[in-house]
C-alpha cells in the first residue's frame, strides 16, 4: 500500500512540475509575442490591420508588386481616404474608398521620391525608416481616424538577397541589375561600335552593331559583336575581374551579397568587378543592341548567355567574363563560355539560367 501511494505521490510531482514548465514556456511565448507586436500597437487598432515589413531591399522596390496590405474600417460607413509613405523614400499614396464596420483590404506601393531616390544608400548601405500610414474620415471635415507607423530598415540598392524565407527564391530579381537604358551602357556600346569600325577583320566584317538586323543576322555576326562588347572592356575600359564567389543557393537562408549596378562599376577610375558584375554589364550591352541575353548561374559563378538569332529557337552561346583578366579577346572568352556551359551541363552543376527577356514580360524591369 505504502509503495502504491508512493508512485501517485511520484506521478502527481511529475504532473505538476510538467504543468509548471508548460505555464512557464507559455508566459515566455506570449511575451516574445507581445514584445514582437508592440510596436504596432496603436490607438487605431480597430480600425486598421496590417502586417508591415520589418526590412525592404531597395534593388527589389521598382520591380515589386505591393509594398504592404493595409486592412481598414470605419465604425459608421463613410469615405476615408487611405495614405502610405515612406518618409524620405517614397511619395504618398493615396487612396479614397468607402469603409463600414468591415474591414477592407487595400495595396499599396508609393511612387520614389524621384529617379536618385536608389542610389542614396549606396555609401551608408542600410538606414533606419519607417512605413507610415494614415486614414482620415474624407467625407466628414477630415476627421483622423488612424495616424501609426512601423519601425523599417531600408538596404541599398546593391544588396541582393537571394532567398527570402517568406517569399522564397529572389534570384529573377537580378534581371532588374541588367541595365540597357543606362547612360554608360549607352557609351560602351558606342565604343563597341567603333571598335568594329576600327577593326573590321576581327568581327567578321560586319559594318556595325546592328543586333539581330531585323532576323537578318547570322550567329557568325551575332557572335562578333558579343565578342567586340568584350573587347571594349577588356581593351578600352581595362574593366578586370576579381574573384569573388556568387553566393546564390536555393536552400540557403540568409545568402545576401553586394552587387553593383554598371555604372557603379564602369564609371569608377579602375573599374572592377566579379563575374556577376561583369556578366550583368555584358548583358545590358547585349539587350540595349535588341539581343537576349542569358545569366548562367553554376555553383559559385555566373557567365553570359546570348541568344545567336531573333527566332525563339536560336542556339545560345556563352562568354567568360573571368578572362577580363588573362588580356585575351571576345573570341576566345566565347570558346571558354562554351567549354564551360558544356562541362557544367554535363556535371548537372547548371544551377539557373536567368533569361532576361522572359523576366521582363514578367515585369521585372530594368532598375534604371
Amino acid at each position: 500500500m505504502r509503495i502504491r501511494y508512493r508512485m501517485m505521490a511520484i506521478t502527481l510531482s511529475v504532473l505538476l512540475a510538467g504543468a509548471i514548465a508548460y505555464m512557464l514556456v507559455g508566459v515566455s511565448v506570449f511575451e516574445h509575442y507581445r514584445a514582437f507586436y508592440a510596436d504596432y500597437a496603436t490607438s487605431c487598432d480597430d480600425t486598421l490591420t496590417w502586417s508591415p515589413p520589418r526590412q525592404l531591399y531597395t534593388g527589389f522596390y521598382p520591380n515589386l508588386s505591393e509594398l504592404v496590405t493595409v486592412n481598414f474600417r470605419s465604425p459608421t460607413p463613410t469615405l476615408a481616404q487611405v495614405s502610405v509613405n515612406i518618409p524620405g523614400f517614397t511619395q504618398t499614396q493615396s487612396v479614397v474608398e468607402e469603409a463600414g464596420p468591415t474591414f477592407r483590404a487595400q495595396e499599396f506601393k508609393p511612387p520614389l521620391l524621384g529617379p536618385g531616390t536608389l542610389d542614396m544608400l549606396v555609401g551608408p548601405r542600410q538606414q533606419a525608416a519607417q512605413l507610415h500610414v494614415r486614414i482620415v474620415d474624407a467625407q466628414h471635415s477630415g476627421r483622423t481616424l488612424c495616424d501609426t507607423t512601423a519601425p523599417l530598415t531600408l538596404y541599398s540598392r546593391q544588396f541582393m538577397q537571394w532567398y527570402d524565407p517568406a517569399t522564397g527564391d529572389n534570384a529573377r530579381y537580378l534581371a532588374g541589375w541588367v541595365t540597357p537604358q543606362a547612360g554608360v551602357i549607352g557609351d560602351l556600346v558606342g565604343r563597341a561600335a567603333a571598335q568594329v569600325t576600327n577593326n573590321p577583320q576581327n568581327y567578321d566584317n560586319i559594318p556595325a552593331l546592328f543586333g539581330y538586323n531585323q532576323g537578318q543576322a547570322t550567329p557568325d555576326q551575332v557572335s562578333a559583336q558579343v565578342d567586340a562588347i568584350f573587347d571594349t572592356l577588356q581593351f578600352s575600359y581595362h574593366l578586370r575581374y576579381t574573384s569573388e564567389s556568387v553566393l546564390y543557393n536555393q536552400n540557403s537562408q540568409s545568402a545576401t551579397q553586394i552587387i553593383q549596378l554598371p555604372k557603379d562599376i564602369l564609371t569608377s577610375a579602375a573599374p572592377t568587378g566579379m563575374c556577376v558584375e561583369t556578366t550583368v554589364i555584358m548583358a545590358s550591352a547585349v539587350e540595349r543592341l535588341g539581343m537576349r541575353p542569358y545569366i548562367v548561374i553554376t555553383p559559385g559563378h555566373a557567365f553570359l548567355g546570348v541568344a545567336l538569332g531573333a527566332n525563339q529557337s536560336a542556339p545560345l552561346a556563352y562568354w567568360e567574363t573571368s578572362d577580363l583578366n588573362g588580356g585575351v579577346d571576345g573570341a576566345q572568352a566565347n570558346v571558354h563560355g562554351d567549354a564551360e556551359y558544356s562541362t557544367a551541363q554535363q556535371q548537372g552543376k547548371v544551377s539557373l539560367v536567368i533569361d532576361i527577356e522572359a523576366e521582363r514580360q514578367q515585369g521585372i524591369n530594368p532598375m534604371e
